[in-house]
């Protein structure tokens, strides 16, 4: 080889293997042939020991076969194949426990090679961890649909899962009832004490209202001071029994006011329920706004309509 060919060998060489992310050539019977790069610790562990091995010897059953039909396909449409995917390095038999730990996201851009060094079609598979963008997204998702403060769910996001829920108890003809509590306490919180104690009254009241409804519905938080509950197969009946019961350990809960002061959070309830197919989440909730209304001349804290 000219000393000119030897030096942009070297210089080729020197820069693969100084590549942050791991390019694998795979085999079309799913087997690791050669690695470049990879040489971030801190997001790839070291694969060199999986060359020679094929992916039903070292990953999980279900992920050799989605890997290698990607690289099956590759080979075989000549295009392009880009596939996302989660996997922990402690999945993988046979590399070192050198790397980042717990499930990892990638993204992989998987190409045909056009040689046949290799002995059989190949592909190159550049591996990318996206794992710091996925936790970005999910947190994004999280705060579009979820109240910052309780982690209840938004307006917005609640009152289209009521409507789906509608849509289900419907077609399925079973019951579905709605609670709304309001807090009428928190304004005299927030105007004497400050809206940091404020936020304390929300957080009492909503791990009051999340340890009543369990898994038996779902919890969103419409403004400040006021929760709504959706119960897909259950009666008002029942629902009027789970709305006082979470009214009874809202009003268990203190809040400290000062060193001398402390006082018990208050609250009023309406509960309603589906009650013919020509309903929709909008009569439900005027029902329950007038329940609470209703409540309002009188001494009770809690209506079913």
């Amino acid at each position: 080889m000219a000393h000119s060919d030897q030096t942009l060998h070297s210089h080729i060489e020197a820069i693969a293997n100084a590549m942050p992310d791991p390019i694998f050539v795979m085999g079309q019977d799913g087997t690791y042939l050669d690695i470049i790069g990879g040489s971030e610790r801190s997001l790839y562990a070291d694969g060199h020991s999986l060359i020679g091995k094929t992916y039903q010897q070292v990953l999980p059953e279900k992920m050799a076969m989605r890997f290698l039909n990607v690289v099956q396909k590759a080979i075989k449409t000549q295009r392009l194949q880009e596939i996302e995917y989660q996997l922990a390095n402690e999945e993988v038999q046979g590399i070192e426990p050198i790397g980042p730990q717990g499930g990892q996201w990638y993204e992989a851009r998987v190409y045909p090679l056009n040689t046949d060094v290799y002995g059989q079609p190949a592909v190159i598979w550049l591996a990318i961890n996206i794992t710091q963008r996925k936790h970005m997204e999910e947190q994004i998702e999280h705060l579009s649909k979820n109240d910052a403060l309780t982690h209840f769910y938004n307006r917005d996001f609640f009152l289209d899962l009521v409507n789906e829920l509608i849509s289900q108890a419907k077609l399925n003809n079973q019951p579905l009832s709605l609670i709304k509590i309001d807090l009428d306490c928190f304004k005299n919180i927030t105007d004497g004490y400050g809206h940091e104690l404020g936020d304390k009254a929300i957080l009492g009241a909503a791990h009051a209202i999340e340890a009543t409804v369990k898994d038996l519905g779902h919890i969103g938080r419409l403004s400040c001071d006021q929760f709504m509950i959706v119960l897909p197969e259950v009666k008002a009946v029942d629902a009027f029994r789970i709305a006082k019961l979470a009214q009874e350990k809202i009003s268990g809960h203190k809040i400290r006011l000062d060193e001398q002061q402390t006082t018990c959070l208050t609250s009023q309830a309406g509960v309603t329920e589906l009650r013919d197919q020509h309903e929709d989440s909008r009569i439900l909730f005027n029902r329950v706004n007038d329940a609470i209304a209703q409540l309002r001349t009188s001494r009770e804290i809690t209506k079913i309509i």
